[in-house]
């Protein structure tokens, strides 16, 4: 048999157990909903940098130099050291003439590689064409868009911030949490 005295305690369990079933659920949760105060609203952007690479191109007028007529042959350069050699042996005496058909031939050999190397910069043996020459250049554009608003706001004697995706208005819903220390 049991004793009496053990039989209050499943009837205190009991309505115990029933009293917390009956407490409304923001009683148990300890939170709610309330509406604060907005205090200011600051728009904030952001700013960046667009870099696109862009192809330049512009043409060149440039001379194409041809190869001259006696090519790679060294006719010219004998002529002239033959037409020097004679020239410069009209001059002098003993061995003085021979040295002045020596310096003929090499002045008339000099003087015709000479004139052969310049006759493209005078417009001969040579011709001009268009070339395009392109580069890569990179133009920047500086844009800037809205990203988001830092607001703060007041409520029971506080002052918040928060970051939002739009405007709240003159008020804002919190949500308040109440836990017992």
């Amino acid at each position: 048999m049991i004793s009496p005295r053990y039989r209050p305690l499943p009837t205190i369990i009991l309505l115990f157990t029933s009293s917390a079933w009956a407490l409304p659920q923001n009683s148990i949760a300890g939170s709610f909903s309330d509406y604060a105060t907005v205090t200011q609203v600051t728009p904030v952007e952001r700013h960046y940098t667009i870099r696109r690479p862009v192809e330049k191109c512009w043409n060149e007028t440039v001379r194409v130099k041809q190869p001259s007529s006696s090519g790679s042959s060294f006719t010219n350069e004998l002529i002239g050291g033959i037409l020097g050699g004679v020239i410069g042996n009209q001059f002098g005496g003993g061995h003085g003439q021979d040295a002045m058909t020596l310096a003929g031939a090499a002045l008339g050999a000099s003087v015709a590689n000479d004139q052969e190397s310049t006759l493209p910069q005078q417009g001969q043996g040579g011709h001009y064409k268009e070339v395009e020459h392109c580069e890569t250049i990179y133009e920047t554009e500086e844009k800037s868009e809205h990203s988001h608003y830092r607001v703060r706001y007041h409520y029971n004697g506080h002052e918040f911030s928060a970051k939002m995706g739009r405007d709240p208005g003159k008020s804002i819903q919190v949500q308040v949490s109440v836990t017992p220390q």
